[in-house]
């Protein structure tokens, strides 16, 4: 079932117009509920991909900027 529901999302993500925020969300929710599948902490999976689209944007442009100074 697993196999399935990512692509399943995606696709529902790409007729509905979807933002790279909406698409960045879904990742994270299932990456949320592959967490929960395998037992894994929640405080932990949290860690591992609990960085907001803001975090995300704000890293992203700083590794950018990064590149261009060197």
């Amino acid at each position: 079932m697993k196999i399935f529901l990512f692509p399943t999302i995606v696709l529902l993500l790409l007729a509905s117009g979807c933002t790279r925020r909406n698409a960045y969300d879904a990742l994270r929710i299932q990456q949320e509920m592959s967490c929960q599948q395998q037992g894994v902490d929640r405080d932990d999976c949290a860690r591992r991909h609990g960085m907001s689209y803001d975090e995300y944007q704000k890293q992203l442009q700083e590794r950018e900027k990064n590149k261009q100074q060197q």
